[in-house]
C-alpha cells in the first residue's frame, strides 16, 4: 500500500514548523528553559500540523532557492511576532531590577539557570510572577491565538520592515514606561530614604551611614515590595494585549 503525500502540505508544513520554532524559542513563557525542550519542540510541531494546511503554496516550487527563501522568510516572521511580546512583557522584571539597582542588591547577582543571565533577587522574583501571572490570567492561550491569526494575515510571511521597525521602537518605549510606573513607589520611597540619610549623616557624622543605609533601603523596599505586586496583573495583560495588537499590525491585521 502506497502512501500519497501532496508536496504543497509537506512544504506547508515545513514552513509551519520554521515559524513556530523561531517563535516559541522566542517569545514567553515559551521560551523558558524551565518548559524541557521536548515539549516546547512538540508544542511547535503540534501547531505546525493545525496551520501546515494554511501556509501551503498554490504552486509547488522545489527548487532550493524558493524553498530556503520561503524558510527564512517564515522564521523571520516567527521571531518578529515573538520578539515584541518578549520586549514589552519584560517590563516586569525590568521594573525589579530597577529596585534592584536603587537599593544595592544588583552587585550581588547570582546566575539564573533559567536565562543563563546574572539576575538580581526582586527582578527575579517579577520574572517568575510574570510568568505565574501569564498561565493564570490565560494569557499563553491569548498569545497563540495572536500568532494564528498573524498566520493567517499574511500566510506567506510578507513582512512591513517599517511598521516593525515603528512597532519595536514604540514596544520598547512602552516596556521602559511601564518599568518606571510599576516600580515607582518604591522607587520614590527609596529616594526619600536616601534623601533622610544623607542629613542623618550631617547631624551624626560618627554613624556608618553606608551600613545603615543598605539595611534601611532593604527594609523600605521589602515593605512596600507588595505595592508593586499588586500591579502585576493588571499589568501583564495590558501589556500582552498591546503585544499581540502590535504583532498583527506588523503583518497588516
Amino acid at each position: 500500500m502506497a502512501l500519497s503525500i501532496n508536496p504543497a502540505i509537506l512544504i506547508g508544513f515545513c514552513f509551519a514548523l520554521a515559524r513556530t520554532s523561531s517563535w516559541a524559542i522566542v517569545c514567553p513563557p515559551f521560551n523558558s528553559k524551565a518548559i524541557p525542550v521536548r515539549i516546547r519542540v512538540g508544542f511547535a510541531v503540534a501547531i505546525s500540523f493545525v496551520i501546515a494546511e494554511r501556509l501551503a503554496p498554490a504552486n509547488v516550487d522545489l527548487s532550493i532557492t524558493s524553498l530556503v527563501g520561503g524558510l527564512l522568510r517564515q522564521a523571520l516572521a516567527g521571531i518578529a511576532v515573538g520578539m515584541l511580546v518578549l520586549i514589552l512583557f519584560s517590563a516586569i522584571q525590568a521594573a525589579g531590577e530597577l529596585i534592584d539597582l536603587q537599593v544595592g542588591f544588583s552587585l550581588g547577582g547570582v546566575m539564573d539557570p533559567m536565562s543563563g543571565n546574572m539576575a538580581a533577587p526582586i527582578g527575579r522574583l517579577h520574572q517568575l510572577l510574570a510568568i505565574a501571572i501569564l498561565f493564570s490570567i490565560n494569557g499563553h492561550v491569548l498569545v497563540v491565538r495572536g500568532f494564528l491569526r498573524s498566520v493567517d494575515a499574511s500566510p506567506t510571511a510578507t513582512l512591513d520592515l517599517g511598521e516593525l521597525a515603528q512597532q519595536a521602537v514604540r514596544m520598547v518605549s512602552m516596556m521602559t514606561a511601564a518599568a518606571i510606573e510599576i516600580a515607582l513607589p518604591v522607587l520614590a520611597a527609596l529616594f526619600a530614604t536616601e534623601v533622610v540619610l544623607g542629613l542623618l549623616g550631617k547631624a551624626a557624622p560618627q554613624l556608618n551611614v553606608l551600613v545603615l543605609g543598605f539595611a534601611l533601603k532593604s527594609l523600605v523596599a521589602f515593605t512596600l515590595l507588595g505595592t508593586t505586586l499588586v500591579l502585576l496583573p493588571e499589568t501583564a495583560s495590558s501589556l500582552l494585549g498591546k503585544a499581540v495588537r502590535g504583532g498583527l499590525q506588523v503583518f497588516g491585521g
